[in-house]
């Protein structure tokens, strides 16, 4: 029979952490253990953000289509929806950029 597994159990990557006395607040913070490990491999900060990428997309969609059905049910003028889910869109991505620079 095979044995179930645990949330706790499996490979660690980090070390586990060991009780520290109490410490007072003019004692300085020791930095936490180095990770452990293999590093990851390279393609997966590419997948990392070839899935962001999606996601945002897709939540753009949702963003401007959904104001487009509300726009819709409201007035019965779809365009507005279209029109005030782009231009928060844009915005959400003008905000993006200039705080990326900063």
């Amino acid at each position: 029979m095979a044995r179930r597994s645990r949330s706790g159990e499996g490979p660690r990557r980090t070390p586990p952490r060991t009780p520290s006395p109490s410490r007072t607040p003019s004692q300085p913070r020791t930095p936490p253990p180095p990770r452990t490990g293999p590093p990851p491999p390279p393609s997966s900060r590419f997948a990392q953000r070839a899935v962001a990428a999606l996601l945002t997309v897709l939540l753009f969609g949702l963003i401007i289509f959904g104001a487009a059905a509300a726009a819709d049910a409201a007035d019965g003028e779809r365009w507005w929806g279209y029109l005030l889910g782009g231009l928060f869109c844009a915005i959400m991505v003008a905000a993006a950029l200039r705080g990326r620079r900063h």
